[in-house]
């Protein structure tokens, strides 16, 4: 973004009369209580977050103690371009050190930790895989290329498995994102697509997670905590255990207007009226929506409870009624393909586990980032954060994180699908991955794995269409917006933290017509050098240069070659496109 464009919008005439319900607490609720409260001048005091668990933050959750074990639902992978991720992040105070921001410190973790994977994929026991080359076929890349030239919505309602053909499916380039993003064959190609536009910088080092950054603590107590305080002492009103059932809106002469919000709070039906020049700002989906614990001695029981399904079951509501934002069914109406395992293991008194992990992988604690293990049944990923991981874990205790992709396949070593599997069953199918079965007796004792079912946790992935998803500001909406993964944003990804902080920014300032625009999303690849440095990783070439490349006779190339002979020769104009390095 130019510094240009980073000005202080004038505050809107009368803002100071307007109120704010923000529906959800997640990280896009309260970054747009912060966007409306730092940007567009509204009291704090005036912005209410309607929550409907007993805590605020969402998705981005830790919890637990040493004695009930350490719990974190999910994971989100952070880069340097999620521009406006870390515009909010300089605006919180840090919790640590006074006169430092939550971008001080996680920019200052990162540069004493940097992650630099060593050994990304494994396999056979925890034998480190082969990942100097993609594994791609020449009809793989010509595949993945003519996905990437294709036009959006040629690709719309498609799949994966509808483009690739399956040796796509056995290359390392396939496990890298699978890994990382939690895509399967089934999920949608436009979004595939984005990713790959989106993060194309990060595909030289997608072997070596160069550009993954971490956060000091879980992402909870990094993020959404010292955001929450910050909020709360500004005076942002935040009450919890309050579902909002309903919107009443007014439709008249092409306008929609919210007049009242309907929900429950601590069990009692209540309805808050709401102004013409107020505003409602509705998360209208979780990826963590119906999630389940199990246990050491019990498995994580899929909740399949249709009709009630917070967030979701209200988007349903108002889509029934207003097509125009919406139709959720196309992400909801198969949760076979939407749900996976993840898991958090805490190990007291037995540093052996990560000494193990450390010596094998040549990475410490937080410089590994996610391990792939790709003979896996379950296809299981982990990661040994940087410790501790929580604010409160002691020094005997370490904390680990995994998921399994393919939770209803049955395990190599315990037969049994990883979504019927109890804690410490899950314990020593992944010990068994890491050559360590013969010390699952001596190591469980020590060990407390609480596993998590999320059933939604990829319905953002579902194949989908223009209009499946509503827009950040719906047509002719005067004081309502969507904010969230399950919002259209043309050209950005979903499953991003950036994502949630993004579509609350827009929505905080179109909403009240600031003259601030909102901050851009990262174009790698209209970037010549990113480009290069996505087609030396895809046709596996050492080394590769602009001249000589604009040399090679494009019709005697593989398919990403010629394209990137066309990109070479015909680099848009900076100044429309405004190339951010």
């Amino acid at each position: 973004m130019r510094n240009y464009d980073r000005v202080n919008a004038r505050r809107p005439a009368g803002v100071e009369q307007r109120r704010a319900y923000i529906v959800g607490g997640g990280i896009a609720g309260l970054s747009a209580a912060a966007f409306l409260s730092q940007d567009g001048g509204m009291p704090a005091e005036n912005v209410t977050i309607l929550e409907a668990l007993p805590v605020a933050g969402g998705s981005l959750d830790g919890a637990g103690d040493p004695a009930l074990g350490y719990i974190s639902r999910g994971e989100r992978e952070l880069e340097p371009n999620m521009e406006c991720l870390w515009a909010l992040c300089a605006m919180v105070p840090s919790l640590d050190e006074p006169g430092r921001t939550v971008l001080d410190e996680t920019r200052e973790s990162n540069q004493r930790t940097p992650i630099h994977s060593r050994y990304r994929l494994t396999e056979k026991q925890f034998r480190k895989r082969d990942c100097t080359v993609s594994g791609l076929t020449r009809r793989d890349r010509d595949d993945f290329i003519r996905m990437i030239l294709t036009p959006e919505p040629e690709l719309e309602d498609l799949a994966i498995d509808q483009w690739f053909q399956p040796s796509f499916y056995q290359s390392n380039f396939w496990h890298y994102g699978s890994s990382m993003l939690a895509f399967q064959p089934c999920h949608s190609l436009v979004e595939m697509r984005r990713y790959m536009l989106r993060f194309m910088q990060h595909l030289p080092g997608v072997d070596h997670l160069r550009g993954v950054l971490h956060t000091k603590y879980n992402q909870f107590e990094s993020l959404a905590l010292p955001l929450i305080k910050w909020l709360q002492d500004l005076g942002v009103r935040m009450v919890l255990n309050a579902e909002v059932a309903d919107l009443d809106i007014d439709s008249r002469g092409g306008e929609k207007v919210v007049t009242a919000i309907r929900l429950t709070r601590d069990g009692a039906a209540e309805t808050i009226a709401v102004g013409e020049r107020d505003l409602v700002l509705v998360t209208n989906g979780s990826l963590t929506q119906n999630s389940t614990s199990g246990s050491m001695t019990r498995p994580a029981v899929r909740n399949d409870d249709a009709a009630h399904r917070g967030c979701f079951t209200l988007w349903e509501k108002l889509a029934t009624r207003h097509p125009e934002f919406g139709r959720p069914a196309k992400f909801l109406g198969d949760p076979e393909k939407t749900h996976f395992v993840s898991w958090t293991l805490t190990l007291a008194d037995y540093p052996g586990l990560v000494d193990y992990l450390v010596h094998t992988t040549g990475n410490e604690p937080g410089s590994g980032g996610a391990v792939t293990m790709v003979d896996s049944a379950w296809f299981q990923t982990f990661h040994v954060p940087l410790q501790p991981v929580f604010r409160n874990q002691p020094a005997n205790v370490q904390v680990l994180w995994g998921y399994g992709l393919y939770d209803r396949a049955v395990g190599n070593h315990i037969r049994k699908p990883m979504s019927e599997c109890t804690g410490e069953e899950i314990l020593r199918e992944f010990l068994h991955h890491l050559g360590l079965a013969a010390k699952a007796d001596e190591i469980a004792p020590h060990a407390n794995l609480i596993p998590t079912m999320l059933p939604y946790v990829m319905s953002q992935f579902m194949p989908r269409a223009r209009g499946d998803r509503p827009d950040v500001i719906p047509p002719g909406s005067k004081n309502l917006a969507f904010i969230g993964q399950f919002v259209e944003i043309p050209g950005d990804v979903v499953f991003t933290v950036e994502t949630s902080v993004r579509t609350a920014m827009a929505a905080v300032y179109g909403l009240l017509n600031l003259d601030k625009p909102v901050v851009p999303i990262y174009a790698g690849q209209y970037d010549v050098r990113v480009l290069l440095g996505g087609a030396k990783k895809v046709l596996d070439m050492a080394a590769i240069s602009p001249r000589g490349l604009a040399r090679l006779n494009p019709l005697r190339l593989p398919g990403l070659a010629r394209a990137l002979c066309q990109a070479v020769r015909s680099v848009p104009d900076v100044e429309e496109r405004e190339i951010m390095y």
